[in-house]
């Protein structure tokens, strides 16, 4: 659940750039006294990442709006931790948010993935890698050096180690300090990972599997310094949460459109490929996340 602390600032923050609350303002949404929904508010996120975002937004925006036949209204300024509470308060109806945003929005609202980014070249998930000629398979890093990037990193940690718990019926422990690996290292970064594992500072690694893709296409390295020896379940990609006090059918109509938005501009600013586009989200990757969260108990507000 959110702390104390930090929902003082999400309700300070919230008083100051939401106007009304529920069942106060006819104009939004009221769960509790039943008004009519006459607009949708949807939040522009400060950590959404390009700040030109805003620009091609308006386009995406007015779609949505043409499409549904009422206002769209954008909120921006907000994070993830504000967009939660502002969704439970009835004062949000859809934000952006990556897979974990969304578990932890399903602890104090319910909430709905309407779609999620995707990319034929952008298959998001955790590879082992080595550059040792006695490491072929998973099962020969038994006693060999590995890194990891660090403990908050979804596909240089977290994948990684829940893997590995699966495989070998093993626990957290047993992978991080006991005798599975001679040593584990953590090296702080996606590329100094690989960097390692091709000077031998490491037998092995675990490394995001776009990051790897990035590296190899940049020139750094080539495609034979390094072996992918197993990989981890695809890592879900991020998408739009709508709150499920928007009526059933309003929530369809809203994600048609989402799934037949193709504005080339709009993608390549937002995502850093005009080729990606809005897809529905698969749930077999999300409870595959949920198990886990529960078997590393990841605090998801911090994550």
């Amino acid at each position: 659940m959110l702390t104390k602390s930090k929902l003082y600032v999400a309700m300070l923050v919230l008083s100051l750039f939401l106007t009304g609350c529920a069942g106060g303002d006819a104009t939004g949404v009221s769960v509790a006294d039943g008004y009519a929904i006459n607009e949708i508010r949807i939040a522009l996120l400060i950590d959404d990442g390009n700040p030109d975002s805003g620009v091609v937004f308006e386009d995406f925006r007015q779609g949505l709006e043409e499409h549904v036949g009422m206002p769209v209204r954008v909120i921006e300024g907000a994070t993830h931790l504000v967009g939660i509470e502002a969704m439970r308060a009835g004062n949000l109806d859809i934000m952006w948010g990556s897979p974990f945003v969304y578990l932890l929005s399903q602890q104090v609202v319910e909430v709905e993935r309407l779609v999620v980014t995707n990319n034929p070249e952008s298959i998001n998930k955790t590879v082992f890698i080595t550059n040792n000629d006695n490491i072929q398979t998973l099962e020969d890093l038994r006693g060999h050096s590995f890194a990891f990037i660090n403990p908050s990193s979804a596909s240089g940690f977290l994948y990684p180690v829940y893997h590995l718990m699966n495989a070998f019926d093993i626990d957290r422990d047993e992978i991080l300090t006991g005798n599975f690996f001679s040593t584990v290292a953590y090296s702080g970064g996606q590329d100094a990972s690989i960097m390692g594992v091709i000077h031998g500072d490491f037998d092995a690694a675990s490394v995001g599997n776009l990051n790897l893709r990035s590296i190899i296409a940049s020139g750094l390295i080539n495609e034979d310094d390094i072996r992918i020896i197993d990989s981890t379940e695809i890592i879900p990609f991020p998408g739009y949460i709508a709150g499920k006090h928007l009526p059933e059918e309003l929530r369809e109509n809203i994600q048609q459109f989402m799934l037949s938005y193709e504005n080339d501009e709009y993608f390549q600013t937002r995502f850093n490929a005009a080729d990606t586009r809005f897809v529905l989200p698969e749930q077999g990757s999300i409870l595959h996340l949920q198990s886990m969260v529960a078997a590393l108990d990841i605090d998801l507000e911090n994550q």
